[in-house]
């Protein structure tokens, strides 16, 4: 689809904020796979949500819909499928060494596709574990957040994101719902992944200085959370910003 700027739309975004290349890779032709930590994923709610958030991981990366991606140079993705994974029992907390563990074994006991420098591994917790990426938590309003690590033994960079269920006391509440919470959190963190991947080891990409990566820019100006998701093919997405259009925007 083209996209045309109308002269109100151009005269919004010469004044709004706008994401700057900074040289940082960027995940051109982008996969993921989806890691359920826990054994809550096994009962039949979590099953059930599980189906759920599979079906979200394919349809928002590699819909039929035209992404904010592409105006950063990322193709469609790909979703390679999920495992379930061990989450220590009575863990309530669960920091980013954590996580990077958590990938690491899956990659190496669980089948899932080896990194390609591409892949994107996304762990899910399940209810009542918090998150941490060591400043702030999801009891504390973090919903999640996404990083890179190289692989020992390839030499190969594995990207990641972890996303916290949202409830009552846990993650960012777009809506009442908390898959749909989880789901929006989780679309915030795959476009921040394959605009920005190596943002925790400084090597920025698409960033704003001021108000930060794809994602957060409409969140950081003030956007009330109500009004910065939607739904695409049945799936909850958060709207992630777009320099031509100069706003946060669903699909282009």
């Amino acid at each position: 689809m083209t996209t045309q700027v109308n002269t109100t739309q151009a005269a919004a975004a010469s004044s709004a904020p706008l994401l700057r290349y900074y040289g940082g890779k960027i995940l051109e032709n982008p996969k993921f796979v989806s890691l359920y930590a826990g054994d809550f994923w096994s009962t039949r709610q979590g099953a059930s949500q599980q189906t759920k958030l599979d079906r979200c991981s394919a349809v928002v990366p590699a819909g039929d819909h035209s992404t904010v991606w592409a105006e950063y140079g990322v193709s469609p993705g790909e979703f390679k499928g999920s495992a379930r994974i061990p989450l220590n029992n009575g863990r309530q907390l669960v920091n980013e060494r954590d996580v990077k563990a958590m990938v690491a074994n899956a990659i190496k006991q669980s089948g899932v596709s080896a990194p390609d420098g591409e892949t994107v591994y996304t762990v899910f917790l399940p209810p009542k574990v918090a998150l941490t990426d060591g400043y702030a938590d999801s009891r504390d309003g973090l919903g999640g957040y996404h990083g890179s690590y190289r692989d020992e033994k390839t030499g190969k960079k594995v990207y990641y994101a972890a996303i916290a269920y949202t409830d009552k006391t846990n993650g960012v509440h777009f809506t009442s719902n908390s898959l749909d919470n989880i789901s929006i959190t989780a679309s915030h963190e795959w476009t921040e992944a394959v605009t920005d991947p190596d943002v925790n080891a400084g090597k920025l990409g698409w960033y704003n200085k001021r108000f930060g990566e794809i994602g957060d820019i409409p969140i950081n100006l003030g956007y009330p959370l109500s009004q910065l998701w939607g739904r695409v093919d049945g799936c909850a997405v958060q709207k992630e910003w777009s320099n031509a259009l100069g706003e946060a925007v669903l699909t282009e």
